[in-house]
């Protein structure tokens, strides 16, 4: 067996990209790194079919590519499928580089017709070494200098560990042609800055460069790998009522407490692309904030906050905008979607009754009925909750009862012209016990 195919043979053998005999599919340009791919895995017994994406880009240099493509799956015996896209328009579109917008086009290709399948991709070790290099001179943490993972989500990288010099000379040795994308050659893109002017300097001073490279992402892997271990142990530790305790994630490591922050955030459902380091600083000021109720606003319509010595990391919802309901009895309502399910009703002087949580029995003859109304709290609403004060502001009792500042805006309230009369989660105010007339029995629920 030729010794690049034996390399290929090891790279996916210490990566575990394939099973025996499991199908896969490669991404097939045309250029070198992609035709060696195909060659390599047909030599190994693979069953193996290719695609191949027209981007609409580049004329008649990229119709071809594509009839080189099929050229030689013809040849090879080997199942081609073709797609033409525009990348261009879908550049627009989504408001992305057209670089950007090829790349998510190629993706969601391999994994329409992938059909459950690998698709084995070109990668070698000079595009890692290039990678590193655009990552390192960008700015980046230790994921982008961890470089091209060899697997990652269905995508298997067999070339990783080859050269671009060891690819080349497997295909001379087998006679195989191959084309070359004349973009790969224009100074404009960064990458090929890199490429031509970067990377000569580095193998002048060390002609192993790729591979050296290559042993330290697959180092910084394993850290990276350990840390994010770590990391959730974090979180699972600190997770409280949907959130975590930041007093927890605060005293932490930075090292694990910048993962875990980064970790937590996804997991709330927010997209990773825009995150940068200015969050997690701000994340991290967050938890040490002495407001109980500090908020700082995060990428894609997100924020985070403190709810006492819990972070949430949610979705920004509007403010709610509720309309007071005038209370009739029998009354059962709320005040909107997810808002507590309100209920008022006489009993019977008679019965046994007792105030309990969100449940309260009010005097009849202490409430003026044309007035009385299910609303939200409002400006300069007071309550007495026992006999041995006065009454509060009904915000200074609620941030005694360490209710988040988000909640306190649709706690459901009960009140008349003479002010409040009951408040979901808070108490009854003491004035309005019952006396010598008719009981109203006050519930709220949810």
């Amino acid at each position: 067996m030729d010794r690049f195919v034996q390399k290929v043979r090891q790279t996916m053998d210490t990566h575990h990209m394939l099973e025996t005999n499991e199908p896969v599919l490669a991404a097939l340009s045309g250029g070198a790194d992609s035709v060696a791919l195909l060659l390599a895995l047909r030599e190994l017994g693979i069953p193996v079919s290719a695609c191949h994406l027209h981007h609409g880009l580049r004329g008649a240099e990229a119709d071809r590519d594509e009839q080189f493509c099929r050229s030689l799956c013809a040849r090879l015996g080997i199942a081609l499928t073709v797609r033409h896209a525009d990348a261009a328009a879908y550049a627009r579109e989504v408001h992305e580089s057209v670089e950007t917008a090829a790349r998510s086009l190629r993706y969601a290709f391999f994994t329409e017709i992938a059909d459950g399948r690998k698709t084995a991709t070109a990668h070698t070790a000079d595009d890692n070494l290039e990678t590193v290099l655009f990552h390192l001179a960008r700015g980046s943490g230790l994921d982008g200098l961890c470089g091209i993972p060899p697997v990652r989500e269905g995508i298997v990288r067999p070339l990783i560990a080859c050269t671009r010099e060891e690819i080349e000379a497997f295909l001379a040795s087998k006679g195989q042609d191959f084309v070359t994308d004349s973009t790969n050659l224009q100074p404009a893109y960064t990458r090929n800055r890199i490429r031509q002017e970067v990377v000569p300097v580095l193998r002048a001073l060390n002609p192993q460069a790729a591979e050296t490279v290559s042993a330290l992402t697959a180092r910084l892997r394993t850290d990276r790998d350990y840390l994010e271990e770590q990391a959730q142990a974090l979180l699972s530790q600190a997770a409280q009522n949907g959130g975590w305790r930041a007093e927890l994630l605060a005293d932490a490591h930075p090292a694990l407490r910048t993962r875990a922050l980064r970790t937590a955030c996804q997991q709330s459902g927010m997209p990773a692309r825009d995150f940068t380091a200015r969050h997690v600083a701000a994340l991290e000021a967050l938890l040490r904030n002495p407001n109980p109720s500090a908020q700082t606003d995060l990428p894609a319509g997100f924020a985070a906050r403190r709810e006492y010595d819990i972070l949430r990391v949610e979705k920004k919802q509007k403010p709610a905008d509720f309309e007071q309901i005038p209370v009739r009895i029998p009354f059962d309502g709320r005040l909107g979607a997810g808002a507590a399910r309100v209920t008022v009703r006489p009993v019977q002087k008679n019965q046994v009754f007792y105030n309990s949580f969100n449940t309260f029995y009010v005097g009849c003859d202490t409430i003026d009925i044309p007035t009385f109304v299910l609303r939200t709290r409002r400006t300069g609403d007071r309550l007495r909750l026992n006999q041995r004060g006065g009454s509060r502001p009904l915000k200074k009792i609620l941030i005694d009862k360490k209710i988040p500042a988000p909640q306190r805006g649709r706690l459901a309230v009960l009140a008349d012209q003479n002010g409040v009369i009951a408040v979901q989660s808070v108490g009854m105010d003491i004035s309005r016990c019952p006396g010598r007339g008719g009981i109203f029995e006050i519930r709220f629920e949810g």
